[in-house]
């Protein structure tokens, strides 16, 4: 089996996120705010905030039962976690992996970090489409439509000759003024056109010839636009469409709670594409590649390599210092890893860490309360998985219950099929549903064991 390090994963990334909200909040309440409590500790809002903010995911509503997930999830791993406090077993097997999960919390913490400050570069932009003919050339058509357009003084005239010589109904529909268009996310579906269009000077028609038609089109403006500022930006937009619509005769009118909710849902669908993307961590890690003469020992890594007893084999070199396979497994325990899930841990964890070291802001990043809080999430996170995989091994399925099973579905689900034939999928699902109950019992069990409470009255929908 070959190894495929490092750069293979990189626009794949790290490892899945287990959250569903946003990175974008309106503050209700201090970060010491309490929310919920049980015995021996407590929740607070800054601990829902931080959680919310490592998960990457869009810049939308929050409603108080998201929020009352959140706790219930943060106060699960806690509690499951302090149940194996005393197991020499896990508490032995979480040192040993201790610095993996440190890992994880500082490539998460990195990300924030890294796009605290984004801006969002939107491009509005006029077209008139005029589809090529593989009869003639339209092209000296176009360049004349695009002179004609630029000779004008009026915007009025311009939006009617769009809407005249423009070949698509979607094109005419605002005058050509398309949905303001994102040219600072990636990927940019429409770079063909905005590629050209940067260049070219603001406000003047130029002819972008594509594959099947020949795009006369002008940069309108270009704006620089917090994530907060998005909805209006677009509501802008939608505000000018109905405008036209009703111009041109369209009967039903284009309420204001229409157009608001339309430009909501672009903006959280812009902002949702965008933070869940990693560009400015693998770039700022690429930079440090650069900086610190990175290399990758492609030649003599293998999977071998990490059943050697000496460990001398090297993974990567930072600045003429490689770091070896000895090295990596100071960081994780490979005992019981198969090949997979260590390289997966090799190029999507290790590496990028030990080059974010060198970063100029490890420190502040290391600093940080979202480390702090993560540190600990990870560690408690992992802790409990194994409090419930203990308790799910001690389930089982007898032939009683796959036989109840398989002669109440016999004819429908089964189709008649014998049960020696379909017995083990009876199985698999009978443990599924187990498993799937026997961890809200767990969870449920722990609340009151530990007198969980969430404090519900200040949970308010939308903000953090």
């Amino acid at each position: 089996m070959s190894l495929s390090l490092y750069r293979t994963a990189k626009k794949g990334f790290l490892f899945s996120a287990i959250l569903l909200l946003s990175s974008v909040f309106i503050s209700c309440g201090g970060d010491g705010e309490v929310l919920a409590t049980y015995d021996g500790g407590e929740i607070t809002r800054g601990d829902m905030r931080r959680l919310v903010e490592a998960s990457g995911q869009p810049a939308e509503k929050i409603t108080t039962s998201q929020q009352n997930e959140i706790l219930k999830m943060i106060a699960t791993y806690r509690l499951a976690a302090n149940e194996l406090k005393d197991d020499q077993e896990t508490q032995k097997w979480l040192e040993q992996n201790a610095s993996l999960f440190e890992r994880k919390a500082l490539l998460r913490s990195f990300q924030g970090y890294l796009r605290t400050d984004d801006l969002f570069e939107l491009m509005s932009i006029q077209i008139a489409i005029l589809r090529k003919d593989p009869n003639r050339d339209r092209k000296p058509e176009a360049e004349a439509l695009a002179k004609k357009l630029n000779d004008m003084s009026s915007e009025d005239e311009i939006a009617k000759l769009v809407i005249e010589a423009s070949e698509s109904q979607e094109t005419r529909m605002n005058a050509g003024k398309i949905v303001p268009h994102c040219i600072s996310c990636k990927p940019d579906l429409l770079e063909f056109i905005t590629t050209p269009l940067k260049d070219a000077e603001k406000g003047q028609f130029i002819v972008i010839d594509a594959e099947n038609a020949f795009y006369v089109a002008r940069r309108i403006s270009t704006d620089e636009l917090e994530a907060d500022e998005i909805m209006g930006y677009y509501q802008e937009y939608f505000n000018e469409l109905a405008r036209r619509a009703k111009e041109a005769g369209m009967k039903k009118e284009i309420s204001p709670a229409m157009i608001e909710s339309q430009a909501q849902q672009y903006a959280d669908r812009l902002v949702r594409s965008q933070s869940q993307k990693n560009e400015k961590l693998w770039n700022h890690i690429e930079e440090l590649e650069k900086k610190h003469e990175f290399k990758l020992n492609r030649e003599d890594l293998n999977p071998d390599s990490f059943s050697e007893a000496s460990g001398d084999t090297w993974i990567i070199e930072l600045d003429g210092k490689k770091r070896t396979v000895a090295d990596f497994k100071k960081v994780v325990d490979t005992t019981n890893l198969n090949d997979a899930t260590m390289i997966q841990i090799l190029q999507n964890i290790y590496i990028p860490t030990e080059i974010l070291t060198l970063s100029p802001q490890y420190e502040d990043v290391k600093d940080s309360d979202l480390y702090s809080f993560l540190d600990r999430f990870y560690k408690d996170e992992a802790v409990a998985g194994r409090y419930i995989q203990k308790s799910i091994d001690k389930m089982e399925v007898t032939d009683e219950q796959i036989k109840e099973y398989y002669d109440l579905r016999k004819h429908n689900q089964f189709n008649g099929k014998p049960l020696p034939l379909v017995k083990e999928t009876i199985r698999q699902q009978l443990m599924q549903a187990q498993s799937q109950t026997a961890v809200q019992g767990i969870q449920d069990n722990l609340f009151k064991k530990y007198n969980f409470k969430i404090d519900r009255e200040k949970l308010k929908a939308d903000e953090l």
